[in-house]
């Protein structure tokens, strides 16, 4: 089984398969690559728009290198169903994966995530996987992608807000509401479990959706092609990257 993980940013550090191996089967070959093009880290719309086309290449290269599924390394899912569009096998992302195991695992969850300026982009990704009555609140630390592990205000502020989002605004469970967050749902959960909050799943997404893509494949599941149809062809000027290898 080979998984590759885009990452649609340009900071390499951010993204790297030794994140991932540990918590990969023995039989999962685990690849990752960032962009060519892009924004440094996905923080609004904007950045989102300027990554959309390097994602979708990379997720078109990864297919024809052999992978069985990507897994787009950022809880905006940017570029999720132009992926599945342009490719035959697994594409999944964070946001939709990991809010939905926690929608399985607990009758609502808060979301604990970067800053204000995503607020929209979960909102918006909220009600377009029909969750809107599952979300008790959506949180933010207040500290940009590009800063959560540089000076150790991370840990402070995801415990202050996953237990607002537990004591204050009701929640059953917690999703980290960044990749950047990766490797913190053990400690949050401890940390819960200390202030009397035991038995609170807390969900860390791009490692749920590697586990969750290891299962699909095994059952041989991809996204259906009514959903996600092959785009029609027709002329596209000035992504000549792009259109290269999808028309291949």
């Amino acid at each position: 089984m080979k998984i590759h993980v885009v990452a649609p940013i340009t900071t390499p550090e951010l993204s790297r398969a030794e994140h991932f191996t540990p918590h990969a089967r023995e039989d999962n070959e685990v690849v990752v690559s960032i962009l060519d093009d892009g924004p440094a880290s996905i923080e609004s719309q904007f950045d989102e728009a300027v990554a959309l086309p390097d994602i979708v290449r990379r997720a078109v290269e990864a297919e024809s290198a052999g992978a069985d599924a990507v897994v787009i390394d950022c809880m905006g899912d940017p570029g999720l169903g132009a992926s599945r569009e342009v490719t035959s096998m697994l594409v999944l992302g964070p946001a939709q994966t990991s809010m939905h195991v926690a929608s399985m695992l607990a009758l609502n969850f808060s979301i604990v995530t970067t800053g204000e300026s995503v607020l929209p982009m979960f909102h918006d990704l909220i009600r377009r996987y029909g969750l809107t009555d599952r979300v008790c609140s959506i949180r933010p630390v207040e500290i940009p992608v590009l800063e959560l592990h540089v000076d150790g205000r991370l840990q402070d502020a995801l415990f202050s807000e996953a237990l607002k989002a537990v004591e204050q605004d009701g929640a059953h469970a917690i999703v980290l509401g960044c990749t950047g967050m990766r490797g913190w749902a053990e400690l949050l959960t401890e940390h819960l479990a200390q202030h009397g909050h035991g038995g609170i799943p807390v969900i860390d997404p791009v490692i749920t959706t590697l586990k969750i893509a290891e299962a699909l494949v095994d059952l041989g599941l991809t996204p259906s092609s009514r959903t996600y149809p092959t785009p029609p062809v027709k002329t596209v000027r000035g992504y000549d990257a792009l259109m290269d290898v999808v028309t291949r």
